[in-house]
C-alpha cells in the first residue's frame, strides 16, 4: 500500500508541477464556463480527463501503444488550443448546449488520452522491472484527479469573485482569459 501512495503523491505533484503550466491552462481553458453551481458537469470533465490519461498510461505502460515523444508534445498544446476554440465558440454564442458540453467532454478525454502517452515513458522508469502497473497507475491517477480537482475549487472561487465584482461583464471576462490562454499556448508551441 505503501506504493500506492508514492504514485499517489506523484500524481499530484505532476499536476501541481510549475514546469508543466499545460495542466493548469487546460484545466483554466474548461472550467471558464462554468461556475459553482455546475460542479456535477465540472467533475465529470475533470474525470474524462484522468479516464483518458489512465488508459494510456496503462497501455503504453504495457508497452502497447507508443507514439513519438515530439508528435506528443505537439498535440498536448493543441488540445488546449481546441478547448480555447470550443470555449469560443460557446461564449460568443452565449449559451452552452448539450451538444457543445459532450464535445467539451470529448475534447477532455482525448487531452487525457494524449497526455497519458506523454508521461508513459516517466512512469516506465519510476516502476520496477518486476513490479506490477496496476497499483502505481491507480494511485498515480488518483493523484492527479485530486490534484485537479483542488485547482478546480481555486479557479472556481476566484471565477465567483469576478462574478460578485464584475456580473454583468463576466462574458467579457471569460472571453479575456480564454484569449489569454489561448495566445499563451501559441507562445508554448513555438
Amino acid at each position: 500500500m505503501t506504493d500506492f501512495w508514492f504514485y499517489l503523491k506523484e500524481g499530484i505533484i505532476h499536476i501541481l508541477d510549475l514546469d508543466g503550466l499545460d495542466h493548469f491552462y487546460f484545466i483554466l481553458s474548461f472550467c471558464i464556463l462554468f461556475s459553482f453551481k455546475d460542479w456535477k458537469k465540472i467533475i465529470g470533465l475533470v474525470t474524462a480527463f484522468t479516464f483518458g490519461h489512465c488508459i494510456t498510461l496503462f497501455l503504453s505502460g504495457l508497452e502497447l501503444v507508443t507514439i513519438n515523444a515530439d508528435t506528443i508534445e505537439l498535440l498536448i498544446p493543441i488540445t488546449i488550443l481546441l478547448s480555447c476554440i470550443n470555449n469560443f465558440y460557446v461564449l460568443l454564442k452565449d449559451k452552452q448546449s448539450k451538444q457543445q458540453l459532450v464535445i467539451t467532454y470529448i475534447i477532455l478525454l482525448i487531452f487525457g488520452l494524449i497526455h497519458g502517452l506523454g508521461f508513459s515513458n516517466y512512469i516506465k522508469m519510476m516502476l520496477f522491472d518486476d513490479e506490477s502497473i496496476v497499483l502505481p497507475l491507480l494511485g498515480f491517477n488518483v493523484g492527479i484527479e485530486l490534484a485537479q480537482l483542488l485547482i478546480v475549487t481555486g479557479l472556481l472561487i476566484v471565477l465567483s469573485v469576478f462574478q460578485l465584482l464584475l456580473k454583468s461583464k463576466m462574458r467579457s471576462v471569460r472571453l479575456a482569459i480564454n484569449t489569454i490562454i489561448f495566445v499563451l499556448v501559441v507562445m508554448m508551441m513555438l
